[in-house]
């Protein structure tokens, strides 16, 4: 029986397995959990995989989707555009050529968990976008020459010393509607003491910033009070990079080697990103906190 190699990510497990074999059965058979709860009947669509797509210089393989049985009606039906190219079920897939395949977190049926604590650092605080309130009087016939927008900025520049601003156009747009929503009370977002990039109705003093540390095999958020420089919460995945090498060496190999390698990559760690954006913030919406990210 013709065998072809199997590598999987981003638990680096490989091995040689059999022509027709399922993805399932390969993983089974490697160790590597993935999520199965209709036992392979292709019912609840839990098992989705990506192939890998290219030569991979360093493993010697060359992996694609035509190294597997066609997509059969079953898959269509769990395969949603969202999941994004190249997705499988493991339970359906038959191999037939060298496949690099990567399991995303929601489909590990023993889910990784990865820690890296934030260190307590003394620095000052100094954001890039920085929350000021403004508090405007009621229009009188004095003002009728004058616009929202210029006695915005005349408040900016005689309270706070900001001058010379400009308004971002989708913030610009809120102004009118935020102003009279509050009895012309709003908090501005100032970017680089440069530009307004949003309104708020009312005072909001919470402001929140996400540092990201992004490793070789992790990727780490840390939600942090711009305020008071105290990290909120902490969110973690394995680095989305990991199936096109397991170093930065074999990463730029790939890219390399690959036409749209560095799109394929770089698309990934964005993905990842916002994957950790959504996770970290989710907590302030479930508890109902304002403020901006």
């Amino acid at each position: 029986m013709k065998k072809f190699k199997i590598i999987f990510q981003p638990s680096g497990r490989r091995g040689e397995i059999e022509e027709g074999k399922t993805v399932l059965d390969a993983a089974q058979a490697l160790g590597v959990d993935i999520e199965a709860l209709c036992g392979g009947k292709k019912v609840c669509g839990k098992c989705k995989v990506r192939i890998e797509e290219g030569y991979f210089e360093k493993d010697n393989i060359e992996s694609g989707m035509e190294h597997l049985s066609p997509i059969t009606e079953d898959e269509k039906k769990h395969i949603k555009p969202e999941d994004g190219p190249g997705i499988r079920l493991a339970c359906t897939a038959e191999i037939h050529g060298d496949l690099k395949v990567f399991v995303p977190e929601r489909s590990r049926a023993g889910k990784q968990v990865v820690r890296k604590a934030a260190k307590e650092l003394s620095i000052k605080l100094d954001p890039a976008v920085k929350k000021y309130n403004v508090e405007l009087s009621q229009p009188s016939l004095h003002d009728m020459t004058t616009g929202d927008m210029e006695r915005v900025l005349r408040f900016l520049e005689e309270d706070y010393g900001l001058k010379g601003l400009s308004f971002d156009y989708t913030a610009l747009r809120e102004l009118q509607d935020a102003l009279r929503k509050e009895e012309w009370k709003i908090t501005v977002s100032v970017w680089m003491d440069r530009e307004i990039i949003k309104i708020e109705p009312g005072y909001v003093e919470p402001s929140y910033g996400l540092a990201v540390d992004i490793g070789t095999t992790t990727v780490v958020g840390y939600l942090c009070d711009m305020n008071t420089g105290r990290v909120i919460n902490t969110e973690s995945m394995m680095n989305p990079q990991v199936p096109y090498g397991e170093d930065v060496m074999s990463r730029i190999t790939y890219a390399m080697t690959n036409p749209d390698g560095l799109r394929k990559m770089q698309d990934a760690i964005i993905e990842g990103l916002n994957e950790i954006i959504e996770r970290v913030s989710a907590d302030l919406r479930t508890n109902g906190k304002n403020g901006s990210l």
